[in-house]
């Protein structure tokens, strides 16, 4: 397989950013994974005429490789109709290959060999001919790595902020005191009799939830929160199951605020838009039921963590 070196793009020297842009392995075997990608296409582009814009004549012309995909036309209309769908396509694979070409990534690295040329007084080493590795398997085995390391820091952050929480005086009735402080219009709660459970009333939306504490053991600490539907013998409706569904389903399962909080974003339901396709009910008629943690948010170090969730319709998601 033949190296494919890039051409200069411009007269400019790359900066700073650009060097250390190129440090990271994770960002250089990306960078060789797209530059293989960008090589295959480039033997695909040259099959491209004749044999790509014609397909649809083989056939005809060479009656035995007719394929399902690719048969005789049967009148001249349907000729016309399968050399137009064919132009289309090809011409969408090249729109295809000037997108990888032009990727943000890529730019430092053809201002990188530019560089290394000028340097060279034009001359650069020659490539074997060949790739020595398959960067996009390379690739993958270092972003599953990136990403366990990635998830192991956040159990730790997350162990620690559980721990500190647990430690809190007052413990959860802190935080449920805190969450009634905030007067959270159209929600309400109350605690159950047995000492560990809540029960938490969506006004607006008609449904009413019971939280209740998991205790691993007698004496020792809630370790999560349950969630179900306090209906009595009323049987479930297709939104509370929806919501029941994502309430289970969710993270941070030992943290009462964050619980409060997403069963809160329930609240305006009937009229909360969708905040990807922007309506309140999908092509099915179903309400946005999905909550996502909203990213980026900001909390300041020893008050109150407040969540923030968008509401997504699961066919969005």
């Amino acid at each position: 397989m033949t190296t494919i070196l890039p051409m200069a793009t411009n007269k400019s020297t790359p900066g700073p950013s650009d060097a250390s842009h190129l440090n990271s392995e994770l960002q250089l075997v990306s960078s060789l994974a797209k530059l293989q990608e960008l090589e295959k296409k480039i033997h695909e582009l040259r099959q491209f005429m004749p044999d790509g814009l014609l397909e649809p004549l083989v056939p005809i012309a060479n009656p035995d490789k007719a394929t399902l995909n690719n048969q005789v036309a049967e009148t001249p209309q349907i000729l016309r109709a399968s050399l137009d769908e064919t132009a289309r396509a090809r011409v969408s694979d090249v729109q295809r290959f000037q997108s990888l070409w032009r990727d943000p990534e890529l730019k430092s690295v053809w201002e990188s060999v530019e560089s290394r040329i000028k340097e060279s007084n034009g001359q650069m080493i020659q490539p074997s001919g060949k790739w020595d590795r398959d960067y996009d398997v390379l690739l993958k085995d270092l972003a599953d790595k990136e990403n366990s390391k990635t998830e192991e820091r956040q159990r730790e952050e997350e162990e620690a902020e559980r721990a500190q929480v647990l430690s809190v005086e007052g413990g959860w009735q802190k935080v449920l005191g805190q969450f009634v402080q905030r007067g959270v219009p159209g929600v309400r709660v109350a605690e159950e009799q047995d000492g560990n459970s809540l029960a938490v009333a969506l006004i607006r939306a008609g449904a009413v939830f019971l939280v209740r504490g998991v205790v691993p053991e007698p004496g020792a600490p809630i370790s999560e929160w349950e969630v179900s539907s306090k209906t009595g013998n009323r049987v479930l409706t297709k939104l509370e199951i929806a919501m029941l569904d994502c309430l289970g389903s969710r993270s941070r399962k030992w943290d009462l605020a964050f619980l409060l909080d997403m069963i809160s974003s329930y609240g305006d339901i009937k009229s909360t838009p969708c905040v990807k396709c922007n309506r309140r009910t999908d092509d099915g008629a179903q309400l946005p039921t999905l909550r996502h943690l909203r990213q980026n948010q900001q909390f300041t170090e020893g008050e109150a963590r407040t969540y923030t969730f968008d509401a997504l319709h699961s066919s969005c998601a």
